[in-house]
């Protein structure tokens, strides 16, 4: 998937405009880059297109260990958005993700969040909320 169409399918999920889907984006690559392990990410950003791939790199092989709702929170800080948005970005940016990737990929990087991170993993359905 190029740059632009993932872009463009995430701002489409998360309602929002392309601008604001490149700034969800990288936030959310970041901090899921710090939260699974560099192998994993690494695996996860191989077929990805730059700058997409960098934004996945981390030099910790060791995930760093935090909930849910640390991971929305540490999204919304580095977008400068409010947590609601975050999160809506975050499951738009993620499934995504999951499309660009292929199911497989995406669920063998992913096995290693706890059973709270569910509701950010599972792909928003109804379109997106408040868009209009």
């Amino acid at each position: 998937m190029e740059y632009d169409a993932f872009l463009a399918k995430a701002a489409e999920r998360a309602g929002v405009t392309p601008d604001v889907a490149e700034t969800l984006t990288r936030a959310t690559f970041e901090v899921l880059a710090d939260r699974i392990s560099g192998g994993e990410a690494q695996d996860l950003a191989e077929p990805l297109p730059e700058p997409l791939k960098s934004w996945l790199r981390t030099d910790e092989e060791i995930a760093k260990g935090y909930g849910a709702n640390s991971f929305v929170r540490r999204v919304a800080d580095r977008a400068e958005v409010p947590r609601e948005l975050a999160e809506a970005g975050i499951r738009a940016v993620l499934a995504t993700l999951r499309e660009a990737v292929g199911d497989q990929e995406f669920r063998d990087a992913t096995a290693q969040l706890p059973r709270e991170y569910d509701i950010l993993l599972s792909t928003p359905t109804g379109g997106p909320g408040g868009a209009g």
